[in-house]
Order: C-alpha cells, then structure tokens, then sequence
C-alpha cells in the first residue's frame, strides 16, 4: 500500500522557484523526503500558502508568494531555511526533520545549478523498433543503457540460463538429466526450443496457476477452498488454452455461473465489496485504490475517491450464495450509495474508470426486484438484464489500456525481480516507469495480440535482458537499468520442488510445499525478507532434513571424495564448485565417519544456504 504522509501541517512557505529552462529534476530520494513529511499540506489534498510539493512543476511554481528554491543556493531557498531548528517559521512545525534528509534536500539545490549533462541518446521512434517483440524488447533496452551510459552485463552462460528459465517457468530447479541434456545439445536455437518445449509443459500451468493466484488473491490459508471451488482448475485451464488475460479478468469479474471457477475471486471476500473493489483495482488498472477511501489519492492526483467508490457500487449487489458450486449472484436493483467527501459533501457514487470512461446507470423510480429485470429468473443464479459487474467487465478488457500495461508489468516483475513500474501494483503518476517506451510497446502488442500470455512471457525469457548475467564487480548499474540480472527470491513452490529434486526425489510433495508456504509467504512481484522464523524452518525443519538423510537399502558404491562434491554443487546449485569450495567440500566428507549421512548433511548445507534460495 502507499505510505501515508504524516498528517501535520508543514512548509508554510511564501517565495517561487528561480531556474532558467523549466521546472527543477527532483531526485527520487528527494521526492520521498517530500511525499512524507510534506505533502499532506502541500499536494493534492491540501495547498497551504499555496504550495504544492508533490511533484517537479509544483515545485517550480512556489507559493503565493513566490519562489521557494533558488536554485544552487540553498541558503537563499526558503525551503531549507526554514528547516534549520531555530529558523523563525520553523518546518515541519513540532518536530525537527532528520539531519540527513536536510542534508540531502540542500545538495539536491546545490546540484540544479549544476551545467546539465550531454543530452542522452534520443527515444527511439516507433518507426524503427523492431516488430518483432524479442528484437523490440532487446532494442529499448539497448537504448536504455546508452542513455545511461551504462555498459551491460554479459550473457549468462548455459547453467545459469537453464536454472533459470526452468525455476522461472516450471517452479523448480532441472534435474540432473536435464541439466546434462541441455549443455551437450548442440543447436543453435537450443534455448529458444528449451522455453518452448517448458511453456507448454503441465508444470509450467501449475506454476503459473500459483503465480497468478498469489499476485490475484494474495496468500492465506484458504488453500483448500480455492482449489474446492475450482479456482485453481480455472486458473490452470486458462493457462493451458492460453487463454486471453483480457478474457480471463472479464470473466472473474462476471463471477457466471458457466465460468466454472471464476467466481472464486469475488466469493472469497465474503460480501465485503471495499475489498473486492481493492483487489479489483491492481487488475485493471496496475493501482491500488485504497488511499482513495476517504479522500482523493495524497500522492498520486489522478485517483479520486469517486474512483474508490465506484468500484464498490460495481459489486454491491453481489451476494455469495452456495447452490453446488460457489456462486455471486447479482441482484437487478438497489446498490445506489453515495460517499462523503473531507468537506463532508455527499456524492452520488458512479462507476467511473481511470480511464476516463464513465457507466451511466440512471436511478429508476420503481426500485423492486421483479422477474422481469432477469435474463433468465428461472436460471440458478439469475443475471439481471442491465448487470453492473458486467458493464464494468466490458469497459475494463476492452479499449483499456491499462490492463494490457498492469499484465505486462507484473509479468516483467515476475521473470526481472522488479517492474518497469515499481511496485508493479503502484502504476501512477508517483510511480513513472523507468523505461516508458518499452512498456507502453509491450502493452500495445500484447493487446493487438489478443492478449496472448504465453507469447508474452516467451519474448521476455529469450530477450536479452532476461539473460545477462549478474553483476559480480563493483559498480553494479542500478537496478531499474535491466542491464545485470538481479537477484531474486524463489517462491515457497520452487523451495519446496526444487529440495526433493535435490535430493533426487519427485518435485512434489504437499506436506513439504505447505509447511514452505508457511515460513515462505511471499509474494512472486515482491522482494523477500528474511525472517527469524524463515532461519528456524531451513535449520530445524524434520521435513527438510528428512530429505537428505540415507535410506536403509542405499548400498551403492561412493565415488571419489572430490566427484561427490561435485555432484552435490550440480545437483543443488547447477554448477561446479570452485578450488576453495571443492576443498572444503571433501574435507567436510573426510571429516564424518557415515559417507552416506556426510554427504546428505552436504547437499541439506546447500539446499539451506542463499545461492540456492535465490534466482540469478
């Protein structure tokens, strides 16, 4: 969720920006500094003397006054005088902002007398991208890093690209086998035909099945009732028909009784439409809505608390019914509410898209329910003839593009570590995209491609930057630059299946995989944090260690202390130890007097460490 400003009153300012050639760069640090200590009273909710903080042209117009930065002077500028602690009009008032946010608000003033730097290289035109999405892809990011003057990472090489794309893809690491099938297949398309061949793999739909329904519902420990009430067959069908995503949303939001498994989405919320219509939100839009429920967004203008409430009046005839099957049925009439605003202004609530488009439903005069309102009043779950959850369906997969983008978007996080707008779900003007090029032509294509998910997901796997290596010097490029891989958390799916294919057994096992969802609940968009309970689980956890301790028929011959290390860093981690790793390793083994148990306690030290935890 978007952090909230801190409601105190600050920067009562009178005086303008004074800068030859437009408004001020505001660094994204700055901003920040800004948005929490600042905006509440100076951004789009409240303007006290004047003044705006919440954004670069804000800041350059000033107050009522006049100018509040002079620029490369910034104890001329009103705005960092009236932080020092006995400035006269001392802000934020009662409370002293941080030493090193002043310090880093006077060197962002300093700076805007700086010379500007040699103008980047020029936005490509759409006349020159490739049409191919891979090349187009390859091609913006391309002209990313010379804008940046950044020299990307190399290609990775073939292990790291087949753990990789085969956790991406599949939820867990390749075996062996595979492994060795791969480096020794001579083609020259051999990765290209390796994504294919996983794309269409039932693994690759139960992956993404649990991709898409932790990043739509959100973790919790409903697990058995989603997969009862069919949610998961429908995510997992849809996947295998490759479905199109646009197709896919309208029918969640319809919740029809035909959609067998649709309507999960909305029956899970049990009837609170405040949370049906903030999980709708991040869906259709790539935003979330909730800081809209009492007033306008306090950071990001665009979203209005019309926009907040318009989306629960899109859903509050719903109500969960149980015929068989989890259903919402929808009710012809009533629903019609209005909300009140921070001047305590009642307002009629409207469905009103971010889009700009608006659903006109007028108010009848007679307001009871009827048979004749229905399609069908016969039918289990009647659908009423003018349905509010349907019109919003249709305006939200259709000439909308912001749902094209949100997918896009989430999808690029899911297979980059992080999106081109991040958070992926913070698509608003507080959140501009690093490379707005390349995701307005990604959304653009996948949308005049029927919204195809798999040819979405193939072109970014065999881009180019999908593929670099990580950044292993110093000096590393920042992260929104897509030029090195980045680190990424595996999900508790991919721990759980790639521990047994460890320890050379079938990947699945559900009581392993739910007691790693359980220490593990992180989302696939979001970064992990480590936690004390995450630690306990990987160094206690019976049915982790279980996995690599001897059976009592293993009898077969070891091989040579150095091979066993060996096999155990390919099996875990799809690579070969280096010198000081394969020297300790047989020490290690040397050290125990069971080979059998040294060499389990070997591979478990491997599966519990962080190359293994991570995707790079």
């Amino acid at each position: 969720m978007m952090r909230l400003v801190l409601f105190i009153p600050c920067f009562l300012l009178t005086s303008s920006l004074v800068r030859a050639g437009g408004p001020p760069t505001v660094t994204p640090d700055v901003q920040a500094i800004l948005d929490l200590h600042c905006v509440k009273c100076h951004g789009p909710l409240d303007q006290k003397a004047g003044l705006r903080l919440d954004t670069a042209e804000a800041i350059g117009k000033g107050s009522d006054d006049g100018a509040v930065v002079v620029a490369g002077k910034p104890d001329e500028s009103k705005l960092i005088r009236v932080l020092a602690a006995k400035a006269e009009t001392h802000m934020p008032p009662k409370k002293q902002l941080p030493d090193a946010d002043i310090a880093k608000l006077r060197a962002w003033v300093t700076t805007l007398a700086t010379p500007p730097s040699p103008k980047p290289q020029p936005v490509p035109t759409q006349a020159r991208v490739p049409s191919e999405p891979v090349a187009a892809i390859d091609y913006f990011l391309d002209a990313g890093w010379q804008a940046r003057r950044v020299t990307p990472a190399r290609v990775c090489d073939d292990r790291t690209f087949v753990r990789r794309a085969t956790l991406d893809l599949i939820g867990r690491i390749p075996t062996p086998e595979e492994v060795n099938a791969f480096l020794f297949d001579a083609a020259p398309n051999k990765r290209e035909a390796l994504v294919d061949r996983l794309l269409v793999s039932d693994e690759a739909a139960r992956n993404w099945r649990e991709v898409w329904d932790a990043i739509l519902l959100g973790r919790g420990r409903r697990e058995d009732r989603r997969r009862d009430g069919g949610w998961f067959t429908f995510l997992e069908d849809a996947y295998k028909r490759n479905r199109p995503w646009n197709e896919l949303v309208r029918a969640i939001i319809d919740a029809r009784p035909e959609e067998k498994g649709a309507a999960w989405f909305l029956f899970e919320k049990r009837n609170d439409y405040q949370q049906i219509a903030e999980a709708v939100a991040p869906v259709i839009y790539g935003a979330r809505v909730d800081c809209a429920q009492c007033h306008d967004h306090p950071l990001a203008g665009e979203i209005k608390q019309g926009h907040y409430w318009g989306l629960v009046a899109a859903f509050n005839r719903g109500k969960n019914v149980q015929r068989g099957a989890p259903a919402v049925r929808e009710s012809a009439t009533g629903g019609f509410m209005n909300f009140t605003n921070l001047k305590k202004e009642s307002q009629p609530a409207v469905i009103a898209l971010l889009t700009g488009k608006v659903i006109d439903e007028p108010r009848p005069a007679v307001t009871e329910d009827a048979p004749d309102l229905y399609v069908d009043p016969a039918a289990a779950v009647p659908v009423p003839k003018f349905s509010r959850r349907m019109a919003l369906a249709a305006a939200a997969t259709s000439d909308n593009p912001l749902l094209a983008r949100s997918f896009v978007n989430h999808t690029w996080a899911v297979l980059l570590g992080r999106g081109i707008v991040d958070p992926p779900d913070e698509m608003n003007s507080k959140h501009p995209p690093s490379h707005p090029e390349l995701l307005d032509w990604l959304a653009a294509d996948f949308a005049s491609h029927k919204y195809d998910v798999r040819r979405l997901i193939r072109s970014i796997v065999l881009s180019r930057g999908y593929q670099l290596a990580a950044w292993t010097g110093p000096n590393a490029p920042a992260p929104d630059a897509f030029a090195a891989a980045l680190e990424r958390s595996l999900t508790a799916e991919a721990i759980s299946r790639s521990a047994r294919v460890t320890a050379g057994r079938a990947p699945d096992d559900d009581t392993l995989r739910r007691a790693v969802i359980e220490a593990f609940p992180g989302l696939p968009t979001r970064p992990a944090q480590a936690t004390l309970q995450q630690a306990l689980f990987l160094a206690n956890s019976d049915l982790l260690t279980a996995l690599f301790k001897p059976g009592p028929g293993d009898a077969a011959p070891l091989p040579a202390l150095p091979e066993q290390v060996r096999a155990a860093f390919r099996r875990a981690l799809v690579r070969d130890p280096d010198a000081e790793e394969l020297a300790r390793g047989v020490a290690f083994l040397r050290a125990h007097a069971d080979p059998r148990a040294a060499a389990g306690q070997l591979l478990w030290a491997l599966v519990t460490g962080p190359e293994f935890l991570t995707n790079h």
